[in-house]
């Protein structure tokens, strides 16, 4: 995982909507492979190996706008729409995250995108879409397990890169020097970031054995990265409004 956030944010530097598609798929593909069954791991990391799909997310950050209801033969239908669906509209697959109201929790799920019932126009717009048993990675109101916080953990940590890549970006831009306050928060998050991304991977590799204090402590880095980086971010963007006000007054 070190070198998948390197990459990360290298690519915030470059293009901010690619570095959004390259976390998205990361997370999600993680996710199965946290989540999944045997028989979906089988089923969808070959898949990935075969077809090598990109995949995205729908109903991410959008609290409840897409709703699960039980279907008779088994399964869920979802109904909804979700205006903001970049990653939704460039992927193959997808990991949808809809609200089911009797449980009061969400549900997780992979599909292909082009399934029937799901529109990526200007958005995305569920309209009956059918989910199957077989797509269900987390059904709702399940509690919590270690892999499941692992996995919103990991949400966290690519955030924190994100912020970090648009940061490093502006330091270069703004040739600080060591002791700034942007260059103390950059080298804090840096370092929050490795330690999360070393655990991450061990972490993984435990499988079933994984306990919920190792899972917790890798979510705690990863929320401590993410707030280190945003007030990184923070400062980067303070710190370029004064240069622009000293070109201005210059001028």
């Amino acid at each position: 995982w070190r070198e998948v956030l390197q990459v990360l944010r290298d690519l915030c530097e470059r293009d901010g909507g690619l570095a959004r598609l390259f976390a998205v798929h990361h997370l999600q593909l993680t996710r199965v492979r946290l989540l999944g069954s045997r028989e979906q791991l089988q089923r969808l990391l070959h898949l990935s190996l075969l077809r090598e799909p990109l995949w995205g997310a729908l109903g991410e950050d959008d609290g409840q706008l897409l709703r699960a209801d039980e279907h008779l033969r088994g399964g869920f239908r979802v109904n909804g729409a979700q205006w903001d669906a970049f990653t939704a509209e460039a992927a193959d697959w997808l990991l949808l995250r809809a609200w089911h109201a009797p449980s009061g929790d969400f549900l997780l799920a992979a599909l292909p995108s082009a399934r029937a019932g799901l529109a990526l126009r200007a958005g995305a717009h569920c309209q009956g879409l059918r989910l199957h048993p077989e797509d269900i990675l987390l059904p709702p109101g399940l509690a919590a397990t270690p892999r499941r916080v692992l996995g919103d953990g990991l949400a966290q940590l690519l955030q924190a890169n994100v912020a970090l890549g648009l940061a490093l970006q502006a330091a270069d831009n703004l040739d600080l020097p060591e002791a700034s306050e942007l260059s103390r928060l950059l080298g804090l998050g840096l370092v929050l970031s490795e330690q999360a991304a070393r655990q991450l991977d061990e972490d993984i590799e435990a499988g079933a054995a994984l306990a919920f204090g190792r899972a917790s402590h890798f979510a705690n880095l990863a929320a401590q990265a993410l707030a280190v980086a945003r007030q990184a971010a923070q400062a980067s963007l303070r710190a370029e409004g004064v240069r622009a006000r000293l070109l201005g007054a210059a001028h």
